[in-house]
């Protein structure tokens, strides 16, 4: 638990509508001429697109009265275009009308292009859909079927969803290529990464780690050259190829993030800017800027999670 979040759990779901231009899933595409469309959002991640300003209400009074009564998480998210021409990171939420079923993604598309960042938003906006019912293998699977409609498009991600309280009350994560996820916990000031990058630096650290045993700066300014070149991808991953961890609770705040990310800010830097904002979309903000200002030149996306406890039934309250 943070010690920062919010005590009173009728504070967590602060629900807003508004005039909807947009699909709250897919931002990208307008929507069709027709009701007079209306956005039904919380800051615990819900958005849903109602057919009329009274139909968004009703969603959004259901979803206070029913999400309270589970666990909640409060995501913040935020992406910077750096020296790109155009913005092929993504990342995706979905939380379920009553509350009960959360999935978020994070997706890095390869190259600089339309194809790019639409192959990336198309797979975060499914993976987190699909991983909030079915876990997180299930939703990174099936981002892999909705990029087999597109030619070139391709995207590295990871994919994040709460593992149930009777299998270990943890987070379950499934990635493929060099986007990551940590764990931070707030009482050592300790951040754990979850996942192993899928790029064949990666492979030189671990096929030559006997052979450079005494000369480990050299093993890695030898790897660090590959980095860049992903031997794993959202198009081609199966079964097989997907990297998969879960954690056993406590949850803890999580951290996603993509290469842009990672690769120019230093770890300390996350742990400062992790222990610092309590507020998980300014946390996510500074850590963008930070790859801005070590001088990353590629797209840099960042999500930070923070878990918030169950609330305590009514009945206990003394």
């Amino acid at each position: 638990m943070h010690p920062h979040l919010p005590p009173v759990f009728g504070h967590i779901h602060r629900t807003s509508t508004y005039a909807a231009g947009h699909h709250a899933v897919w931002p990208h595409a307008q929507l069709p001429p027709g009701p007079a469309w209306t956005h039904a959002t919380c800051r615990c991640g819900l958005a849903e697109v109602a057919e009329s300003n009274r139909d968004a209400r009703v969603l959004a009074r259901h979803h206070r009265r029913y999400a309270a009564e589970h666990p909640a998480y409060l995501p913040g998210a935020a992406t910077r275009i750096g020296g790109r021409a155009h913005q092929a990171d993504a990342t995706g939420t979905h939380v379920s009308t009553t509350g009960t079923r959360h999935g978020w993604a994070l997706a890095d598309g390869i190259g600089d292009n339309p194809l790019a960042t639409h192959a990336a938003g198309s797979a975060a906006a499914t993976a987190a859909y699909v991983a909030a019912d079915r876990g997180a293998r299930a939703g990174l699977l099936a981002a892999t079927g909705t990029l087999a409609a597109l030619l070139d498009g391709d995207t590295t991600m990871v994919v994040a969803a709460p593992v149930p309280p009777e299998q270990g009350d943890g987070w379950d994560i499934a990635w493929v290529g060099d986007c990551r996820a940590y764990e931070y916990d707030p009482a050592t000031a300790i951040l754990t990464q979850l996942t192993v990058d899928h790029t064949y630096g990666q492979q030189l650290r671990e096929g030559l780690a006997e052979r450079y045993r005494d000369r480990p700066r050299d093993l890695e300014d030898l790897a660090a050259a590959q980095d860049h070149v992903v031997t794993n991808s959202a198009a081609t991953a199966t079964p097989d190829t997907i990297g998969h961890v879960t954690t056993t609770g406590p949850r803890r705040r999580l951290l996603l993030t993509s290469d842009g990310v990672h690769q120019p800010v230093p770890h300390a830097s996350f742990v400062r800017a992790l222990r610092t904002f309590s507020d998980p979309s300014a946390c996510a903000n500074r850590i963008t800027l930070a790859a801005r200002y070590f001088g990353g030149k590629d797209n840099a996306a960042a999500m930070v999670i923070d878990p918030v406890p169950s609330p305590i039934p009514a009945e206990l309250v003394p």
